[in-house]
């Protein structure tokens, strides 16, 4: 704060505009300056002495000689200038922490009024590149146990959820500032299928209409995702997109066949089902508390071969609504429950596997030009020495990770861990115990705000947007 006051006075005395004209009345980020007038460039007049006596005779014939003084800046423009380097300030306020735009907001009335310039959440999405994760919703098993898993919203910064009640449903998945939820599918009941997609900024819940059947048979095995209605065509950035329009994808199972049905938002129903046949030795059953994986223009989710029990991917290309199945590393068949999907740098697709205390990376690689593509080792993590304590990992497993920021998260008996693929790094998210499931909920929270003050006070309504 003692640097930004430091600007924001050198550049009201640079412009020869009084510092009083531009100063907050609430002093939350900038205080009252308390300069000498001999620092500001004034002359010091003692108390009982006239400016005219105060002058020395040397400085009062220089005056009237007509000596040459600093060139004026024109008020409106120097007010203009101000507001830019205002701007660029409040422009570096870290992401993941909408409060402190919140408060810059409450300064004065010219804060609030740059902050709620669409012209800035542009600016400052494009800054930042990557939404940043606000929290996590969670599936967990209560302690002490009691009949059915709980569901809740974890915040990791100063973000709060609005309407973060969830009724009893679960987050299937989180994707450009949205979240599915919806009830898991149990064997032999299938009486509520209905989804609903819910902005935790805004608090809007929107029912989604009941699923049709598909051959006239309920849905037996499925798996759900929602994105932004422009993934298919590359045409949206992501940036600013959980107002728009979107897309809720349900592949599943049934009785021998892939299907897949669409819901839209811009349309407001749902798509007629497409079909596939499942090959007798590929016949899968989704992992319904695994969220699926966007890469390129195509969905992926993890499922379980029930001819042998191995693992496989279930590929959904939004393009054809073609299906595909994709084995995974040879490893994985020790390693079922310790597997997550993930995304490579290039937009491809990978997965994390836990060995023992190693997290080995894969990724799919083009194999020879007679072969297909093969999966490939980038990277082994030894888990132990980045543990944030002294604690032997004892029991563990992938619980979600996070697209974008390239974060795996590790459920340990102790808590809740994140590990930075990047950097290597692992931290303690929370320890709460009982975790299997973890989405993550990454998007821009910037205070979206109605100014209500004729004055230059701190008087706005503030939201998020």
């Amino acid at each position: 704060m003692d640097r930004l006051r430091s600007i924001l006075f050198f550049f009201c005395h640079a412009t020869s505009v009084r510092a009083e004209a531009f100063r907050p009345t609430s002093h939350l980020f900038l205080g009252p300056s308390k300069t000498h007038p001999a620092q500001r460039g004034e002359d010091f007049v003692s108390p009982g002495r006239s400016a005219a006596t105060s002058l020395s005779p040397a400085k009062s014939s220089l005056r009237s000689a007509g000596a040459p003084t600093a060139p004026q800046m024109d008020p409106a423009a120097a007010l203009w200038a101000m507001d830019e380097l205002v701007e660029h300030i409040l422009l570096r306020c870290p992401a993941d922490d909408p409060a402190r735009l919140v408060r810059a907001a409450l300064v004065c009335k010219r804060w609030c009024r740059i902050l709620a310039g669409a012209g800035f959440r542009r600016r400052f999405r494009e800054l930042h590149g990557s939404p940043p994760m606000l929290g996590f919703l969670h599936r967990s098993f209560p302690f002490p146990p009691r009949d059915g898993a709980q569901c809740g919203f974890a915040s990791t910064t100063s973000f709060r959820a609005t309407n973060a009640d969830l009724g009893g449903r679960h987050a299937l998945d989180s994707r450009h500032g949205r979240v599915l939820i919806g009830r898991l599918p149990k064997v032999g009941d299938h009486s509520d299928s209905r989804l609903a997609v819910w902005d935790p900024i805004t608090g809007e819940q929107l029912e989604l209409p009941e699923p049709p059947p598909c051959r006239g048979r309920p849905l037996l095995n499925w798996n759900a995702a929602v994105l932004c209605a422009s993934s298919q065509d590359g045409a949206c950035d992501h940036l600013d997109c959980h107002r728009g329009h979107f897309l809720v994808v349900v592949v599943g199972t049934n009785i021998l066949v892939h299907f897949a049905i669409v819901y839209s938002s811009e349309d407001g129903a749902w798509s007629k089902p497409t079909y596939a046949f499942q090959p007798d030795d590929t016949i899968v059953h989704l992992e319904e508390s695994e969220p699926s994986i966007l890469a390129g223009n195509a969905l992926y989710f993890i499922s379980a071969n029930e001819t042998d029990l191995r693992s496989r991917i279930l590929k959904y290309d939004l393009g054809t609504s073609m299906f595909d199945t994709i084995r995974l590393p040879p490893s994985t068949s020790r390693y079922r429950k310790s597997v997550m999907l993930t995304a490579t740098e290039n937009g491809g697709l990978g997965c994390g596997i836990v060995e023992h205390s190693r997290l080995c990376l894969w990724s799919r690689v083009a194999g020879r030009p007679n072969e297909h593509w093969v999966w490939a080792q980038t990277r082994v993590i030894e888990l132990e020495k980045i543990i944030p304590d002294d604690d032997i990992l004892m029991s563990y497993h992938l619980a979600g990770y996070a697209h974008g920021l390239d974060v795996l998260f590790i459920m340990r008996f102790d808590g809740l861990f994140s590990v930075d693929l990047k950097s290597g790094r692992m931290k303690r998210v929370c320890r709460r115990e009982g975790i299997y499931g973890v989405v993550p909920y990454m998007s821009f929270c910037t205070p979206a705000l109605r100014v209500i003050s004729t004055g230059e006070g701190p008087s706005a309504g503030v939201s998020s947007a």
